[in-house]
């Protein structure tokens, strides 16, 4: 290999250590837990597929050495340790394949629509998190640290509220460990999983290519473009299928079919979200406006995403904007014939 040739690979392989390095830290700091996959995704906004693969494999393995190491050590047993590298390891996986798709070894590998790439990835990493969590539940040490956080939360929570004697005492009837338990694995199950690991691996997506570009990286990618995004043609058929599916298997109490049928349904509900986040970029983009505009406007869209209440409001317009546009020529571009 020549000179030239070698510098490229050397100076990728050296920033996907680094990354990884960076993003198994960020896996185990507790705060910045949530922005783990940032540094995997940069390295491929940076550097490259190649060097994006070749992170992911420092990362599963490093990760999975030190969760052993880390579980035998405090006592916590080594099943903890191996759903522990299996959780970040499938997070992992599936970011790459998102941001990267085909590792370089399946170059001629076909082709999969970035959608279809970010529901499998959905999937597979809420499957390693309810896996996770229905393994827990058997461990009396880690079962006890749910209860007595939750009780922390619960009591802090009910002593700053205000109620009189009566409203305290329903809350303590009502916000046991066990009810919040059960309703956090309802949600779960019925795609609360899906969302947080689709969101995650959204969130993570954007935020490495606007680091790449930060960071003035040469040659750094741009990502995909979410104005141009539709949804499947039959994504509209498979949402109306799945309500009357979800509402009579609720009623014959066969809950396998209808928390199926409500993860299919949130699927269809992100890809409509999607559809609908590309139609309000189309609409900014041929509205000519000032510098401060979009500006006031990025801002205005960063507080409705963090405003509890607003931001479910706003997801169900852009879904709801989504969806019309199966009917509607909501991004049709206009040519204005006048002279």
């Amino acid at each position: 290999m020549n000179k030239a040739a070698a510098l490229p690979l050397s100076r990728g392989a050296v920033s996907a250590l680094v990354c990884a390095v960076i993003c198994i830290v960020m896996m185990r700091s507790g705060l910045f837990t949530f922005f783990f996959l940032l540094p995997l995704g940069f390295c491929h906004a940076a550097f490259g597929a190649a060097a994006a693969w070749l992170c992911f494999v420092i990362i599963a393995f490093g990760n999975t050495v030190l969760s052993m190491a880390v579980s035998l050590y405090s006592g916590a047993g080594l099943a903890s340790g191996v759903w522990d590298a299996v959780f970040f390891g499938v997070l992992a996986l599936g970011f790459t394949w998102v941001m990267a798709e085909n590792p370089p070894t399946m170059p001629a590998a076909p082709r999969i629509r970035t959608a279809y790439r970010f529901a499998a990835a959905s999937i597979a990493g809420a499957l390693a998190f309810l896996g996770m969590i229905y393994s827990a539940g058997g461990e009396e040490g880690l079962q006890t640290v749910f209860r007595s956080q939750i009780e922390a939360a619960t009591s802090m929570y009910i002593a700053s509220s205000g109620a009189d004697a009566a409203q305290m005492s329903f809350l303590e009837r009502s916000l046991t460990p066990d009810k919040l338990i059960d309703t956090f694995l309802m949600i779960a199950l019925r795609g609360g999983a899906l969302v947080s690991a689709f969101f995650l691996f959204f969130f993570s997506r954007q935020g490495s290519y606007i680091l790449a570009r930060l960071f003035r990286v040469q040659g750094a990618k741009s990502g995909g473009d979410l104005i141009s995004f539709h949804a499947p043609k039959k994504t509209i058929w498979v949402l109306t299928f799945c309500l009357p599916v979800i509402v009579v298997f609720r009623a014959i109490a066969l809950n396998v079919v209808e928390i199926a049928a409500w993860n299919v349904l949130v699927i269809c509900a992100i890809l409509f979200l999607a559809q609908g986040g590309g139609i309000a970029l189309f609409t900014l983009a041929k509205r000519p406006m000032p510098g401060i505009m979009r500006l006031l406007i990025g801002l205005l869209t960063a507080t409705l995403l963090f405003s509890p209440g607003l931001n479910l409001l706003a997801i169900g317009v852009l879904i709801l904007l989504g969806i019309a546009e199966n009917w509607l020529p909501l991004r049709k571009i206009t040519v204005n014939r006048e002279q």
